[in-house]
């Protein structure tokens, strides 16, 4: 049977779940934020303004804007009730973000009337038990679902039904809407008349890979024509629980990379406690402005669940290198883990 997978993707998010819970802020330009924006109302992106941009700079384009704290707990709680209800419908699902996710819909499209009364069931069901609003895009794979989910945003859906409506749709778009495709790159094809999908047509993969590298010209060449094999990852086992965070504005202070080390901490701690299980390793990720990314660990013979033993761990790692400035990514993470009973059965047998 032929694949069929589906995109989700809430629209705004965390700005959406601030206007449900306050409705005078909805129809006004709103953004959740620190010192950059996390997410904007789509009034406050009539302004130009998006998500990394500095708040500063949004006020600058918008004096009206209203810059709200971000409530990461919050919004965890709402993406909490929106994976269980998609997970009632099907198990094979891959939840990439709090907001959005893959589901591989090849097994149950036939209990539906067809893909499109699929989808509008899907958004309308999330909307009547969350309030919120998402956009829907189905798909023979990851990349057209992806794309797809996109078109009709907010609140919409689009349905590729093969590679050939796909390449229909894409042709004549900017080459940067192809996946992969960052500002450098694009620099790059420009310079070699490359501007839109369909410049990519003329070329073999064998040219592309020659010019572009394996890795860059093999994805221009799949995509632009729709083909995408990678698989929805689902029922894996937990091997680690953690959380990282890419920034667009590099840290570059002390305050800052402390405060986001914390803040991961707390997170995947939070994961932890909620799935009631130990660790004996924990782990810290630091990829610099370069791509130069390390790794860092540090094992406990015996596990724990204690937050300040963990949080040692975590400084002591932390200790051993010179973090000064131009981090784009940090990860903290918990591996090797038991669960409670299996620690309990151990101490049974010992005594």
């Amino acid at each position: 049977m032929r694949k069929l997978i589906m995109h989700y993707d809430m629209d705004a998010f965390y700005a959406s779940i601030e206007i449900r819970d306050n409705p005078k802020y909805k129809d006004k330009p709103i953004v959740v934020a620190g010192g950059v924006v996390t997410t904007a109302s789509y009034p406050a992106r009539k302004f130009g303004i998006h998500s990394a941009m500095n708040t500063l700079d949004a006020k600058r384009l918008c004096p009206k804007l209203i810059v709200l704290p971000v409530n990461k707990d919050k919004y965890a709680y709402e993406s909490k009730i929106i994976h269980e209800l998609v997970l009632k419908i099907t198990h094979k699902v891959e939840f990439i973000a709090l907001d959005e996710g893959f589901i591989d819909i090849t097994d149950i499209i036939s209990r539906f009337q067809s893909k499109e009364s699929f989808a509008t069931t899907f958004r309308k069901r999330i909307h009547e038990i969350t309030g919120l609003t998402c956009s829907v895009g189905i798909g023979p794979n990851k990349l057209t679902a992806k794309i797809a989910s996109d078109i009709n945003k907010p609140g919409g859906q689009y349905i590729f039904n093969n590679e050939d409506e796909f390449i229909e749709f894409i042709k004549e778009k900017n080459i940067r809407k192809l996946p992969g495709v960052g500002k450098q790159f694009e620099k790059i094809l420009n310079k070699n008349n490359i501007h839109f999908v369909k410049d990519i047509y003329p070329f073999s993969l064998k040219e592309l890979i020659a010019k572009y590298g394996s890795s860059r010209g093999g994805m221009l060449y799949t995509y632009s024509r729709g083909i995408d094999h990678r698989e929805v990852e689902f029922n894996r086992a937990i091997h680690s629980i953690g959380n990282e965070n890419t920034f667009r504005i590099p840290l570059d202070s002390e305050e800052e990379i402390s405060r986001e080390i914390d803040a991961l901490f707390q997170w995947s701690y939070n994961r932890l406690q909620r799935k009631k299980l130990l660790t004996k390793t924990v782990s810290l990720k630091v990829r610099f402005k370069n791509r130069e990314t390390i790794t860092r660990s540090k094992t406990r013979f015996i596990p724990s669940d204690d937050k300040e033993i963990l949080k040692g761990m975590l400084d002591e790692i932390l200790s051993s290198l010179d973090l000064v400035n131009n981090i784009k990514l940090l990860g903290v993470s918990f591996s090797n883990l038991e669960n409670h009973s299996s620690r309990q059965l151990v101490f049974e047998k010992l005594y």
